[in-house]
């Protein structure tokens, strides 16, 4: 993948598992929302390094 289509996947599931986004749906899918994010976040940065992009 392109580094756009890289952001742009990333930016589609950095709202979809957003904590803020399933707060309404209770402590425990925050919880696990909280968990994915993270986890993308994390594989995103390791991505961009990989890369060099900043």
């Amino acid at each position: 993948a392109s580094d756009e289509e890289l952001k742009k996947a990333y930016r589609r599931m950095a709202m979809k598992y957003h904590p803020d986004k399933v707060s309404h749906l209770g402590e425990e899918f925050r919880e696990a929302a909280k968990e994915k994010f993270q986890r993308v976040n994390q594989a995103y940065n390791n991505i961009k390094a990989e890369r060099n992009i900043s």
